[in-house]
């Protein structure tokens, strides 16, 4: 494992708007978390990064943490996120872990969200484990539990 870095460069941006660099390691980064780690075979790529707007942390050209944020009626398979915004793909670097690094992501993506789309809450499916965390950030949870690529899911907003 290697060290975690001094300090991050924060960058709020389209997907059209990465380096190629910072495509291929936001990529990498999802994978080794999403798939790997967790266990999880599903279509990380799923067509909607080049519709949304990312929050990403670098190290260089190398993406650390990242979170993307998809607008109101993009996500045709999560039509319960009705008219809000909706922070997806919450991910940090294991270099990062233990640091307050999703806190801070959080904290960048609630306050994008809450400029570019003022005044609408916002939604978010969490995993089952990171209520509390979330709970903590503003969210409420409504709805049942789920299962969602086999690991148990709620569903949460962060009112305007």
């Amino acid at each position: 494992m290697q060290d975690a870095p001094q300090k991050l460069t924060w960058v709020s941006c389209r997907f059209d708007e990465m380096t190629p660099h910072q495509v291929y390691s936001l990529l990498k980064l999802r994978q080794q978390i999403f798939i790997i780690e967790q266990e999880c075979i599903f279509p990380e790529i799923d067509g909607l990064d080049p519709l949304c707007d990312h929050i990403i942390a670098l190290d260089g050209e190398v993406v650390l943490a990242a979170v993307r944020i998809v607008g109101p009626g993009i996500d045709p398979d999560h039509v319960e996120q009705g008219d809000r915004p909706a922070i997806g793909r919450v991910v940090a670097s294991d270099v990062l872990r233990g640091k307050g690094m999703g806190r801070q992501l959080m904290t960048h993506a609630i306050d994008h969200c809450d400029q570019k789309f003022s005044g609408k809450a916002i939604y978010l499916n969490a995993q089952l484990y990171l209520k509390k965390f979330y709970e903590d950030l503003g969210f409420i949870q409504f709805g049942n539990e789920y299962e969602e690529d086999g690991i148990p899911h709620i569903c949460m907003e962060r009112p305007a």
